[in-house]
């Protein structure tokens, strides 16, 4: 093992547990921040929330930093679950972008439709071709207010 090795695992065993509880907390709150966001918001479109199933959160692996929270609905009777994620694990860069996505199963041919002729303008089409992307300003972080315009952006997609 080489010294510069030797001192990083040295040094993380002393503090290993405090960045693993800050880790921990960190994610949590996020998540939270995120089911807020979901929680809190009162126009979807054709998008109709299920109003007795609360915003949750998948797990994702450590290796793989992505924090999210999904809500259920209804659009014309057909059951979509909606996801919001911040993605470390697939940005460019250090920081990471913000999604909104149709997640599991097939969408209404309509839906698709509308997302396979979007045009982005300052967004970015999902790389699974059912959401939005962002690129949020490092230097203006404000959660709410960045997904809540990327909300609005999606709603207006599928509205089309």
């Amino acid at each position: 093992m080489d010294n510069e090795l030797h001192e990083f695992l040295a040094e993380g065993m002393k503090r290993y547990k405090e960045a693993s509880r800050i880790m921990v907390l960190f994610g949590r709150s996020i998540e939270g921040e995120l089911a807020d966001i979901l929680s809190k918001r009162k126009k979807w479109g054709i998008f109709k929330p299920v109003n007795t199933k609360k915003p949750r959160s998948t797990k994702y692996w450590h290796e793989y930093p992505c924090l999210n929270a999904e809500i259920l609905g209804t659009i014309n009777e057909k059951e979509y679950w909606i996801r919001i994620d911040i993605n470390w694990f697939m940005s460019e860069g250090e920081y990471p972008f913000y999604s909104i996505l149709f997640q599991y199963g097939e969408l209404d041919e309509r839906i698709q439709e509308n997302f396979d002729a979007y045009n982005p303008g300052n967004f970015e089409i999902s790389e699974n071709n059912k959401g939005i992307t962002m690129t949020p300003d490092p230097e203006d972080y404000d959660l709410h207010r960045d997904f809540n315009i990327l909300i609005d952006e999606f709603v207006k997609n599928i509205l089309k």
